[in-house]
């Protein structure tokens, strides 16, 4: 005979899974936001569904949460923000992104209360407002991103309360005035700022998208399921897109009705708006009947986001990016960049899969980069898969089914009535996990014979035609007494065996199931025991036994569960039954679970373990090839007999720092509890590790997983040892029972005796040394680490920590201290110390630290003493976070000292008295540490005997010098005729070496008009130089956030400067724009007034930056796109758009007087030249002194000749003939170094003067053609030698050039056509002289008699190899015979000074503004070496650069351009003056797509 509980228990099943058994479909579970979206439409009307497939879709409220529900499989499809979907992708878990639902936009945002008159309430205005306010947000939510974005870049981190709470939370704390500030979205959002309190907004995601860290709703797929169901995840996607294309119009070319269906009408057959409001299922809105008030709002909320097309989605922008395209798309850069935040943030412990991007080209297609990788696809979307038309005007239009929606004025939803009341089941029928449905059978009994009858059961949630769901908050507890265990009982020899029917528990909500061995048997018991821990949807569960009773705890977060449109009523709780039984506990091995040990997919609950010394019992975390989620394992180990350890041979892999093998000696279940050991984590092949037993012979060993990420678990075996464990480690920086772990755990020893840098100190004063692990480990993360005094001295003042080597922890600004030591004593903390980041000395302030700021961090005094009134209880901690940056440090290593009191007085010196200070600390008599300050002020004086030893070698050398003398002078004149031959075959050498050299015989001036020159007249007054800023308009509250220099004119006008780089690619954008003569408007028609401006700003006229890839007017810079033309800067990702303004500071010019140091010039003995020729009349010619040496490059046979300068005579005299050509005009083609002369105006240089020059060069090899030219055939012709692609020089080059080619600011795909190598052996030696006579210049040397090192020192800081210019097929060919002059290389730019540009990154040059395409669209790049030499910062339209050394009127060499985060040691722009500083050392060809 069957007993009446089992048939109970079928009869229950079968009503619970019947209809799923029916209906032989695949399940699917969506999860999706409450916030505005077309694709919300597809859940209401349930498109999604077919003959094989029904979809559920569930609200979520976080991000955090989804990815979660991903990871473990309760969610198959969901939304989820950029924030937590790069935390889930960082933390290994297997999804795909295949949708991007919608970019942020003014969606969400920081909101704040405003002031209030009447409470005197100081409500926030800007940022800073928020310090020591509460601020409101889900954590893990792109929102909380944002928050911690916003605290980082105002440096307020610490400073701030962050809260974590769930939207429903943020609406109810903001009614009760608990928090200042709601970082939120969708209804907490609309309640926040409509409801009773209205609050304003303070900052919205659009522009913190502005402020580079753009957010995203994304659609992701786990990816078993995506290869299993691929056709019904197309056909999803494609849903997706028609419904998103729609919204946006895109198919209205097809549709004509198209745009009326998103007009905010209740009209679901004319309108989509009335289903989507429906999805959002709002308090105290009617089910499948919105009010016309909340489709009006969530038609205007749909305004709020940003969404993409269908084929903005597949392009290489979005998902269509990547490997396909050969680049990243703005996904890939937006994931990495917020695991880089999170890292930083100590959010995650690594970056994963993110870690390496992959940059373009060949390394994109690597799949073990983020580049490469198939995270995102856009494979799913396929344009002619469907269309709206078969949906269109078929019913229903709302959710056949929802579970979960508040009524009217309530805030919570769900159907559960249980409480924290303790309830008892006796003999009769008990439901918990929901409210029970209009067929509960709640209250009837049975009776019968004990063995039969139909004991106990708790009913199932589900019913058929009403299904449920459970509430937020809740705290539940059941207890289930066997049938002859009553309350006064006092042995109960029956069990209860409990079975769940159905388990439907969403992440973060959990159901606990206890034994409890005492009599009590309720939920404040101290001695229950856990059975089990249980989430998820529809897990695989055993049955639980216990003797005497079980307990059942169900405990959820503030998460609001619900589901819409649930077309098979699954609703969400757990049913359960239970009964009488008379089998007793099951003692399973510690691999099986349940109550027969039969189950062994993963551990459950708690496992009790007996074992002797020879014996060795195995457990593991389970059979299946992952651990699940939210698991708590715990294994209790009773060693027998004498033993007083257990010992564990142990291999595992567990998410590091987020899941743990915990050890502990004693049980959870003792009343003296459990005393923690050491933690595993991370990975490890077998080792082996010692846990003591309390003295009951006790140990435990458990596994804790959070909601995230899964890893294979752990396998080990255990068996009991005893004996004497070793006291102390002889290897500094191990710990353990035995010494095997190779760094601190949980309760270590300090080593005494093991003193390193303290030997010498009294033994009685030796406390011993801390070393955080050994040398070839670095410091373990997610640590504390306990080291408790075993000693105590009674007249010890405090304590002093000795360092043996620098403290290395993670340096860390003061309000996000992570990793620190900490001493503690008498009950409270006696000292932190810890590395504090820093850029300048200032910062390092504490008295514990040096005062210096080395490498971005504050140096740590080597002894610190600390004061201690009280020793009870004192230990010292290393406490550490969550991550390192992907750093390794070396932690601590110090020996630990008693202090006594300082015998001469607090205030007196150590060495004032009888100490000594050695390494910072004093040591009084006797070697005895003591509290005698030790610092700069000492009084120390010894006597200095020096002098005698002055005297002494002074009257030696005196008497040697005769001697010396004479000596010398015999030498000298043997060696002088050799020397005198030597010299002139050197010179005759380098004669022969020079190219075309030549030396000017006269004063030489090109043809000007100077019968009436008045030599006394002043220079010309130069035009008004104009300084130019681009700047953007700011939200008001935020303008105070920049600093006063960022800001232009009036701060109300919220006018912030762009950054140098910007503003540099803006005015170049904007003067090719004016050049161009196809302006949409006059630029006078443009300009705006500000009335409010400085009065030194004259003009602003309007602007926006925009992508130099869609033109030479547009710009583009981390997301922006500013076309000058329109003056907008538009967010590319949002569209979200803001004025932009050009400032022109007009500086008013000083006259410039008649220089001091003009030469008179006596013009009878000038020569005046001829006009060039009519093809050279645009071209530079340049005037000369005589005694000038000229190397020439180009000679014609009418006698023009084109030269460089080698040497000026007279410098001064060179600028006055300028002047004189030029008529005082600063914007001439003479030139004092470089250009057109007539060739008889000079000769072959005499001797002299080719060793004046030699004097600047160092001697004949300098001026020899570089090892790796080919031969040259005409030294004064250009050769071009092609490289071969197979040629290391053409790798080197390549890789030098794609390598500055980076995004953001360069997003164009490279591909180089060919490589010239440039050999001109005149220009080369040109810039040879150049370069020496810089060189030795600054080293103080002629000749050539610097050492190899000093020359090498001085090319390394004065050389660039390569810089890089960008240039056109017109001008490209002068360059390369004539070299880089003005009059043709300088037209591009005038930001930084009218000279020739370079720069550092060939992503500056490349744009088509330099680098002009052809009209086969070949651009041109020069790769050039370039004499730098001494630079200051440019300045817009000069002509030369400023003064350096104001006694010798000696100018810079070079001007700079600073663009963004560059510093005057690294710039990014260089502008050359002489036509001599630059060799243009390669030709580039590429193109660009």
């Amino acid at each position: 005979m069957i007993s009446c509980h089992y048939l109970l228990f079928y009869s229950c099943l079968l009503l619970i899974v019947g209809h799923h058994v029916a209906n032989a479909v695949i399940r699917v579970n969506y999860g999706y936001f409450a916030e505005a979206s077309p694709i919300r439409v597809a859940c209401a009307r349930g498109w999604f569904n077919t003959e094989d497939y029904q979809v559920t879709c569930y609200p979520q409220t976080s991000g955090l949460f989804v990815a979660a529900r991903l990871d473990s499989g309760s969610l198959h499809l969901a939304e989820l923000g950029s924030t937590p979907l790069a935390q889930a992708l960082a933390r290994g878990v297997d999804i795909r992104v295949v949708y991007i639902d919608q970019y942020k936009g003014e969606s969400q945002g920081i909101y704040v209360r405003p002031s209030d008159d009447e409470s005197g309430y100081k409500g926030i205005e800007n940022p800073f407002d928020l310090i020591g306010k509460k601020v409101g947000v889900p954590f893990g939510s792109t929102m909380h991103y944002h928050v911690l974005f916003l605290l980082d870049i105002f440096d307020m981190t610490g400073e701030v309360d962050v809260l974590n709470l769930s939207p429903t939370e943020i609406i109810k704390a903001w009614d009760d005035k608990t928090i200042d500030a709601a970082a939120c979205w969708g209804n907490a959002r609309e309640h926040v700022l409509g409801g009773d309190n209205p609050g304003n907004v303070l900052v919205t995601a659009g522009v913190l998208t502005d402020w580079g860290r753009g957010t995203f709703n994304a659609v992701a797929v786990g990816r078993d399921f995506m290869n299993i169901n691929a056709e019904f995840v197309e056909r999803f996607v494609t849903i997706l897109g028609l419904l998103t294309d729609s919204f946006m119009d895109n198919l209205g070319e097809f549709d004509a009705e198209n745009a009326k269906r998103w007009i905010p009408t209740d009209d679901p057959f004319v309108s989509y708006i009335p289903s989507m409001a429906d999805t959002f299922m709002k308090s105290g809105e009617e089910a499948r009947n919105p009010s016309i008030e909340s489709i009006s709002n969530e038609r205007r909320a749909l305004d709020l986001f940003i969404q993409l097309s269908t084929e903005d989605q597949l392009s290489c922008d979005h998902l269509g990016g990547g490997k396909a395209c050969g680049r990243p798309s703005h996904q890939h850069i937006a994931m990495q960049k917020t695991a880089e935040f999170l890292m930083d943030q100590n959010v995650i412990h690594s970056m994963g899969q993110l870690s390496v991007m992959g940059d373009s080209g060949i390394a994109c297609s690597a799949p073990n980069t983020l580049c490469g990788s198939d995270i995102f696809t856009g494979s799913g979307l396929n344009h002619d898969l469907y269309s709206l038309d078969s949906w269109d005007g078929q019913a229903p239009f709302y959710a056949l089914n929802e579970t979960g929606r508040a009524g009217e004025g309530e805030m919570s939803t769900g159907d559960s009535i249980c409480s924290k009341t303790t309830l008892v089941a006796k003999q009769r029928i008990q439901y918990f996990g929901d409210l029970q449905g209009e067929n509960s059978l709640m209250g009837q009994s049975y009776s019968g014979r004990p063995e039969t009858e139909c004991i106990l059961f708790l009913a199932f949630i589900f019913d058929y035609h009403i299904h449920l769901s459970y509430p937020d908050n809740l705290d539940c507890w059941w207890t289930i007494r066997s049938s002859d265990c009553i309350e006064s009982s006092s042995f109960c020899s029956r069990s209860v065996e409990l079975s769940f029917l159905q388990v439907r528990i969403w992440s973060g909500d959990y159901i606990r199931v206890y034994s409890d061995p005492s009599i009590e048997c309720d939920s404040d018991s101290s001695t229950k025991v856990l059975l089990g821990q249980i989430t998820g949807l529809d897990p695989d569960l055993p049955v639980f036994r216990a003797r005497g009773c079980i307990l059942v705890h169900f405990e959820t977060d503030a998460n609001q569960e619900g589901s819409y449109n649930d077309m098979q009523n699954q609703g969400d709780g757990f049913a359960a039954i239970f009964a009488d039984s008379s089998i007793v506990e099951p003692e399973c091995n510690g691999e099986q679970w349940g109550a027969d040990c039969s189950f062994t997919k993963h551990c459950l609950g708690t496992s009790h373990i007996d074992i002797g010394r020879d014996y060795q019992h195995s457990i593991s975390s389970g059979t299946s090839r992952t651990y699940p989620n939210d698991l708590d394992c715990i294994w209790e180990v009773k060693a027998k007999g004498d033993q007083s350890y257990v010992v564990l041979d142990v291999e595992y892999d567990l998410e590091p720092t987020y899941d743990y093998v915990q050890l502990f000696s004693g049980t959870f279940g003792s009343t003296s509890g459990v005393t923690p050991h050491a933690f595993l984590s991370a990975e490890s092949t077998k080792e082996r590790y010692y846990i003591p037993t309390d003295k009951f012979g006790f140990a435990t060993i458990r596994l804790v997983t959070d909601n995230l990420g899964q890893r294979s678990g752990f396998a080990a075996s255990v068996s009991a040892g005893g004996g004497a464990a070793t006291k102390f480690c002889s290897t500094p920086g191990t710990s353990g029972l035995f010494c095997e772990f190779p760094h601190c755990i949980v309760k270590n020893f300090i080593e005494r005796g093991m003193v390193a840098s303290s030997s010498d100190v009294d033994p009685e004063y030796q406390i011993g040394r801390v070393v955080s692990q050994i040398k070839s480990h670095s410091v373990p993360a997610n640590i504390d680490c306990t080291w408790p005094f075993d000693k105590t001295l009674g007249e010890a003042q405090g304590i002093r920590l000795r360092f043996n080597s620098p403290l290395d922890l993670e340096p860390q600004p003061v309000s996000a201290v992570g990793d620190k030591v900490v001493v503690r004593a008498g009950g409270k903390v006696a000292a932190e110390v810890y590395v504090e980041k820093c850029t300048t000395d200032d910062v390092c302030s504490y008295s514990w630290q040096t005062g210096k700021c080395e490498n971005g961090a504050c140096t740590v005094h080597q002894s610190l003493d600390v004061e201690i009134d009280d020793f009870a209880g004192a230990e010292l901690h290393l406490l550490t976070d969550r991550t390192d940056g992907g750093n390794e440090y070396n932690g601590v290593d110090f020996d630990v000292l008693f202090i006594s009191s300082c015998p001469s007085g607090p205030e007196v010196h150590c060495e004032a008295g009888s100490g000594k200070c050695v390494d910072g600390g004093c040591m009084c008599n006797d070697n005895i540490p003591c509290a005698c300050p030790c610092d700069a002020a000492g009084l120390v004086s010894t006597t200095n005997a020096a002098l005698l030893w002055v005297l002494i070698p002074i009257v030696f050398i005196f008497i040697s010098i005769f001697v010396w003398y004479r000596r010398r002078k015999i030498r000298k004149s043997r060696a002088q005729k050799a020397t005198i031959q030597e010299k002139e075959e050197q010179l005759e050498a380098f004669r022969n070496s020079v190219v075309g050299m030549r030396t000017a015989i006269t004063h030489y001036m090109p043809t000007p008009s100077i019968s009436d020159a008045d030599d006394d007249a002043p220079l010309a007054v130069p035009p008004p130089l104009e300084k130019i800023q681009w700047c953007w308009k700011e939200t008001p509250s935020f303008v105070s956030a920049h600093g006063p220099d960022m800001i232009v004119g009036n701060p109300a006008d919220c006018w912030i400067k762009y950054d140098r780089y910007l503003n540099t690619m803006l005015e170049d954008a904007f003067q090719a724009y004016t050049n161009s003569g196809s302006k949409k408007t006059s630029i006078n028609e443009s300009f705006k007034k500000l009335t409010s401006m400085n009065e030194s700003f004259k003009k602003l006229t309007p602007f926006s930056p925009a992508p130099l890839d869609e033109s030479k007017f547009i710009v583009c810079s981390d997301g922006y796109k500013v076309d000058v033309r329109d003056m907008k800067q538009t967010k590319e990702a949002t569209g979200f758009e803001r004025d932009v303004q050009r400032v022109v500071e007009v500086v008013d010019p000083v006259p410039q007087q008649v220089p001091k140091d003009r030469k008179e010039i006596d013009l009878s003995e000038v020569e005046v030249g001829n006009s060039l020729p009519d093809e050279l009349i645009s071209e530079p010619q340049m005037v000369l002194v005589k005694g000038d040496v000229v190397q020439i490059s180009s000679q014609r046979p009418d006698g023009w000749a084109f030269g460089t300068k080698l040497h000026h005579n007279d410098e001064v005299t060179a600028r006055e003939l300028v002047r004189l050509t030029s008529k005082g005009s600063l914007d001439s083609n003479i030139f004092t170094d470089t250009g057109w002369f007539p060739l008889d105006t000079t000769e072959i240089p005499t001797g002299e003067e080719l060793a004046l020059l030699q004097t600047k060069v160092g001697g004949t090899d300098a001026l020899q053609a570089p090892s790796y030219w080919d031969d040259i055939a005409d030294p004064t012709i250009v050769q071009l030698h092609e490289l071969k692609r197979s040629d290391k020089e053409y790798d080197s080059v390549t890789k030098a050039f794609l390598s500055t080619l980076k995004l953001p600011r360069f997003s164009k795909k490279v591909k180089v056509i060919g490589i010239q190598r440039i050999q001109n052996l005149a220009m080369w030696q040109s810039y040879v002289v150049k370069r020496q006579t810089i060189c030795y210049r600054e080293t103080g040397s002629q000749g050539g008699t610097d050492s190899p090192e000093v020359m090498k020192r001085a090319l390394d800081r004065f050389e660039r190899h390569w810089l890089w210019h960008g240039t056109n097929n017109d001008v490209m060919d002068k360059i390369m015979q004539q070299g880089f002059n003005r009059s043709f290389c300088g037209k591009n730019a005038t930001v930084y000074g009218k000279g020739v540009y370079f720069a550092r990154d060939a992503e500056y040059s490349a744009y088509p503004t330099y680098a002009v395409p052809d009209d086969n669209n070949v651009q041109y790049m020069m790769a050039c070496r370039v004499i730098v030499g001494e630079y200051c910062p440019g300045v817009r339209n000069a002509f030369t650069p400023d003064i350096r050394d104001p006694s010798t009127q000696a100018l810079y060499d070079t001007t700079v351009g600073l663009l963004s985060n560059d510093t005057m040691t690294d710039p990014s722009i260089y502008v050359t003056y002489h036509d001599a500083q630059a060799y243009p050392e390669y030709l580039i060809k590429f193109k660009t797509s």
